[in-house]
């Protein structure tokens, strides 16, 4: 968990009175249905009445599914959507911060579809959470699976499939035998579409809580932050395409809505834009790796890249571009160890920032080409100086291209993508995937 400042606090401070107030206005200026184009609502209130046992599968084109389950037309459970398993982390540490985690056996609850709902049973079952938090889960995760449809709908036409159990109830594989509660679906579409409206209402519509945001143009976003470079930092830090908008709120401990507020500004300018990510089903700690120099999160065999910049910001940025086009990355901000760690790692492309103290770019890359083993490295120059005489100089050392600053990601996966076009990389490095050297 990142620890929030007073910085932080101030600067948010500063916009949520507006917020408030022009949340006030417009929730009295508009008269607007509840609902985005009320299909959901429909769907859920054909039910009433029929004592319907089952589930309802919500669909996309993209085929994105949500799953509603059902107890006699009431709610027990919803699941599926975006990930899943941060959304089950998420609620954890927001509910139950206290649980240990070692208590939870996840490879047994993966045998049962709802495997979440699992956990919660056993976890109320052994006295690990009391009966408030299990209902506080419940009640959660099927608030954000309404709301996540809500938001699909207001955008494409969803597929509604009812699909009821033959038995009178749930079968043991499905992980919902043992129901904890039952729940009304008009108090839960009454919260969730008060939600929706407010959403909607701020022009939020188009933005999604489970994307990430991710600095776009750091150059022009530190100038919105003159003498406040302690906010632009901690800014960078956490909008680094790692952490979608909910989880965000939570570490901020500010609500969705005012933070995405908040940023809204900074969208629509280009300075800060979304991503989507992946869910990250287990924390995996990786055994006999103790080199304290590397910062390591996941493994992979795909191809190495290197990034020399002495800006944390840049290597962040380059970081998330990378690693999500799933190559193996190294950043490197002290340039005095860029060249030893180049000779160690032998990557498949290096991206070398320009201007740096002590040594630049263009004596590193001269260096590299001196080095027969790394005669044949691809070497993209970074910098804000997008001049001829630049670009000359690059080539003279032995550099293959030149990508200007701010980074743009469209650009930097083209370079990749023709700079590893017709390189053969048959044998996998010895280096995990994600790692980021010390100063």
């Amino acid at each position: 968990m990142i620890c929030q400042s007073s910085i932080w606090i101030l600067a948010f401070r500063l916009d949520n009175e507006n917020c408030a107030c022009v949340l006030i206005c417009k929730s009295k200026s508009k008269g607007e249905e509840m609902s985005s184009s009320g299909i959901l609502r429909q769907k859920l209130q054909s039910l009433q009445g029929k004592k319907f046992t089952g589930r309802i599968d919500v669909k996309n084109v993209k085929g994105k599914e949500w799953r509603l389950y059902f107890c006699l037309s009431r709610l027990i459970w919803a699941d599926g959507g975006y990930h899943p398993y941060r959304a089950w982390e998420r609620l954890l540490t927001k509910y139950c911060p206290h649980l240990d985690n070692q208590l939870i056996d996840i490879n047994k609850a993966k045998e049962f579809e709802c495997w979440n709902y699992y956990l919660i049973v056993s976890l109320l079952q052994r006295f690990l959470i009391t009966k408030e938090q299990a209902l506080y889960l419940i009640n959660e995760r099927i608030k954000q699976i309404l709301f996540n449809i809500y938001l699909a709908e207001n955008q494409e036409v969803l597929q509604y499939d009812f699909i009821p159990v033959e038995q009178e109830n749930f079968p043991e594989e499905s992980g919902l035998k043992f129901s904890i509660t039952l729940l009304k679906i008009e108090t839960l579409l009454a919260s969730v579409e008060s939600q929706w409206l407010q959403w909607k209402n701020m022009g939020l519509s188009n933005y999604n809580p489970n994307d990430a945001p991710i600095v776009k143009n750091p150059v022009l976003l530190q100038q919105k932050f003159k003498g406040k470079e302690d906010t632009y930092n901690k800014l960078v830090s956490l909008l680094n395409g790692k952490y979608p908008l909910i989880e965000l709120a939570d570490k901020l401990n500010l609500t969705l809505l005012k933070l995405t507020i908040w940023l809204k500004p900074y969208f629509e300018q280009g300075l800060i834009s979304l991503v989507e990510i992946k869910d990250q089903p287990l924390q995996i700690t990786l055994i006999g790796i103790t080199n304290q120099n590397y910062k390591i999160t996941k493994t992979t065999h795909q191809q190495l890249i290197f990034c020399v910049d002495d800006s944390i910001q840049i290597c962040q940025i380059m970081e998330h571009i990378v690693t999500e086009a799933g190559y193996q990355y190294v950043s490197i901000q002290n340039p005095i160890k860029a060249l030893p760690e180049i000779l160690k790692r032998k990557p498949d492309l290096i991206f070398l920032d320009l201007v740096m103290p002590i040594v630049n770019g263009y004596e590193i890359c001269s260096q590299i080409r001196r080095v027969s083993t790394l005669k044949d490295t691809p070497i993209i120059i970074l910098t804000s100086n997008d001049g001829m005489l630049d670009r000359v100089r690059s080539k003279i050392v032995g550099a293959n291209g030149f990508l200007s600053k701010p980074i743009d990601q469209e650009k930097v996966l083209a370079k990749i993508k023709s700079c590893l076009k017709s390189k053969s990389h048959n044998s996998p490095p010895t280096l995990p995937s994600n790692t980021q050297m010390e100063n």
